[in-house]
């Protein structure tokens, strides 16, 4: 027998580890109540996945709740891929069944209840806090004619505004019941690894609505209000049946549906990046400068990458250190490779790298244009 190679070549294998992948801010989810199901098979407590209207309507009567929001999610363009519906238990409270979902760890970013919970707003404020916390959507509708009432102040888009919670929206509508989560399903098809992927919720069609043709009273009270509403827009006898306006969240810091659902993203891949070069070191990361360094390029890269799918854009900024207007791509990174070295020692001998500091400029979006004709 010869004598093996392996007894000089001493050979080992290190392998890194597949990492975290970024969540689905794709999935919605509708809670249905506990006897909405035709099918006696579908357990109070558990979830199905669906890939069409036609597909829910098996389990679900097309005069249901579920049905309904079903068709208004299938029927965004373009057309989402699937939607999972949750079966409530009975006697649980609205924000009973949204932790008891979450507590199994069903997944879910955008959803909505039926018309039996909508209907009693403090229960809406209650469910919307929770989802806040929890880092969900509610994609909203409200059929309540006292929005379009300037001099009311107790409707739930007024209520919503006072309790400012961000992850929320309120589509406005004298009839349809499921508006503001079909707005939610156009959102759902972003795809954030993708160029000029973001977008804005301003001006987008939804198939399948009616677009309502109201009074300039009722426009201005919704706008005040910071209700989303889906309207004919007119000019010079031609007409557009059907935009989307208003697209605000109920934010207490003035944002738009996409600054909270892109915020919300960024923060993910971040986590993510940021986790993965942690952990995917078949060794370690070391507490030095170029360990830092890995940090500090992880997160550029999701920098990067939200300029390319045009969350960010360039803005001229006061520097720091000169205090001169200088250009930013979309993003700065103003934590420095050398700062590991100042930790201090409790900080080191808990195994800490340097705090990441970044600083996000926004793309935003054009929803107006102010013009000035010259005639000479």
């Amino acid at each position: 027998m010869a004598y093996p190679a392996e007894s000089i070549i001493n050979i080992d294998t290190l392998i890194s580890s597949a990492g975290l992948g970024t969540a689905n801010f794709g999935a919605g989810m509708i809670f249905a109540d506990f006897d909405s199901s035709s099918d006696v098979g579908f357990v109070e407590g558990t979830y199905r996945d669906y890939g069409s209207a036609a597909a829910v309507a098996v389990d679900f009567d097309i005069a249901s709740d579920p049905y309904k929001a079903a068709l208004a999610w299938f029927s965004a363009l373009p057309k989402p891929k699937s939607l999972r519906i949750y079966l409530r238990v009975e006697l649980d409270t609205a924000v009973q069944s949204f932790n008891d979902a979450i507590n199994k760890r069903i997944w879910f970013y955008w959803f909505e209840f039926e018309t039996s919970i909508r209907a009693v707003d403090a229960d809406v404020l209650a469910l919307v806090e929770a989802a806040d916390a929890a880092g969900k959507f509610l994609a909203f509708t409200t059929n309540q004619a006292t929005v379009r009432d300037p001099a009311v102040t107790t409707d739930i888009v007024s209520k919503a505004f006072v309790q400012g919670s961000r992850r929320m929206f309120i589509v406005s509508h004298a009839t349809e019941l499921y508006a503001g989560f079909e707005l939610a399903a156009v959102f759902s098809r972003v795809n954030f690894n993708a160029a000029n992927s973001t977008i804005t919720g301003e001006f987008k069609k939804l198939p399948g609505i009616d677009a309502e043709d109201l009074t300039q009273t009722a426009y201005s009270a919704m706008k005040q209000k910071g209700a989303v509403f889906y309207t004919v827009v007119e000019t010079g006898g031609e007409r557009d049946m059907g935009r989307v306006i208003n697209s605000k969240s109920t934010s207490t810091f003035g944002e738009f549906i996409d600054d909270v659902f892109n915020l919300d993203a960024f923060v993910n891949y971040l986590t993510i990046n940021l986790y993965n070069a942690l952990t995917k070191v078949p060794t370690k990361l070391r507490q030095t400068a170029a360990g830092q360094q890995v940090l500090i390029d992880a997160a550029s890269q999701i920098g990067e990458r939200f300029i390319d799918n045009g969350y960010l854009g360039e803005r001229f900024y006061p520097s720091d250190e000169t205090g001169e207007q200088v250009l930013s791509r979309g993003y700065e990174v103003l934590t420095k490779a050398e700062d590991i070295r100042n930790i201090t020692d409790a900080e080191r001998a808990d195994r800490q790298a340097a705090p990441i500091i970044m600083r996000l400029f926004r793309a935003g979006a054009i929803h107006a244009v102010d013009v000035t004709v010259q005639v000479e």
